[in-house]
């Protein structure tokens, strides 16, 4: 029998920096607008993954708005991260 391994908490923040970086290099570079939200996609899906243990224990109107929050909050910082970049790369 395998015990369940837990993702390293560095290992999950570096994998949303990585995200982050790279839709600032989507703005940046001047990537169209899609790869930005299939970056973000990506994004948001990393996070349901990484973040399933503590949202599972979650149920009914708990789970609805701590995950509509995050989602608002994680949506927020990467529309950030694209818009520094087209500002960086001088295309704002």
């Amino acid at each position: 029998m395998r015990a369940r391994r837990r993702p390293d908490e560095f290992t999950v923040a570096f994998g949303d920096l990585g995200f982050a970086i790279a839709i600032f290099a989507c703005g940046l570079f001047n990537a169209p607008l899609w790869t930005a939200g299939l970056a973000a996609f990506g994004m948001l899906a990393y996070w349901s993954w990484t973040r399933r243990s503590i949202l599972n224990r979650l149920r009914g109107a708990a789970w609805a708005s701590q995950t509509s929050l995050a989602i608002a909050v994680l949506i927020a910082i990467l529309a950030g991260a694209y818009w520094l970049g087209l500002g960086v790369g001088g295309s704002l």
